[in-house]
């Protein structure tokens, strides 16, 4: 239990960290009906999502919205994507804001202006005060302050210093498997760093980062 309890805790404060610096977060689960009983004791069918319990309630305790989606067809034999944003027996789903419609044609702009909406009615209960139009946008494109040549040299260079100061036991068993598990982490499984394109640049800059990071780490045991 104590193993389920750590996870948690991981699972927990990630989600909370990206929230706090101001990003908005997405999360998307499949969906699954199950099975559940009443206080009576009796059996009926709810449509939620297929996430574990535990990561289920950390993640239901911080969302504004959660919403539930699928296909209805309408009475000309039309298929629309509908999201369902206040549960029932049926199916999970729920908002924190008052006034959000029951669903909405499901697209990006018609639920912003859903939220929009929902956020307007309830400044005029409660008084504008308590609320702001300040947005905060934290996308910044760095590809650009990035050289593909530089950071290939200082890769093959990093791997070259663990290659030089160790011995070629330590290096195959040691540093070998660990770098390969960089690579395939950010290229792909099987891909090699020579094989990296200037527009995976981003990737190439990473991969540097954490094999600076190793070579950091190991000179100190």
């Amino acid at each position: 239990m104590k193993g389920y309890g750590l996870v948690s805790k991981e699972f927990d404060e990630c989600l909370r960290s990206i929230v706090m610096m101001d990003y908005g977060l997405i999360l998307i689960s499949h969906a699954t009906d199950k099975v559940f009983k009443d206080e009576a004791g009796n059996e009926y069918n709810k449509i939620v999502p297929t996430l574990d319990k535990r990561a289920n309630n950390i993640v239901a305790r911080m969302a504004d919205i959660i919403g539930y989606s699928r296909i209805v067809t309408d009475k000309d034999g039309n298929n629309l994507t509908k999201l369902f944003m206040r549960g029932t027996p049926r199916y999970e789903a729920g908002s924190r804001f008052k006034y959000t419609p029951d669903y909405i044609d499901f697209s990006y702009d018609n639920l912003v202006s859903a939220i929009s909406d929902a956020i307007d009615k309830q400044a005029q209960e409660d008084g504008k005060e308590f609320f702001t139009d300040k947005k905060n946008n934290l996308y910044e494109d760095t590809t650009k302050d990035l050289n593909f040549d530089e950071l290939m040299k200082g890769c093959n260079d990093l791997i070259k210093e663990m290659i030089d100061n160790n011995s070629d036991e330590v290096f195959k068993e040691f540093y070998q498997p660990r770098i390969v598990q960089i690579t395939d982490r950010y290229l792909g499984r099987g891909q090699k760093m020579s094989q990296c394109s200037r527009e995976q640049v981003e990737a190439l800059s990473l991969i540097y980062d954490d094999l600076l990071l190793l070579s950091k780490e190991t000179k100190s045991e």
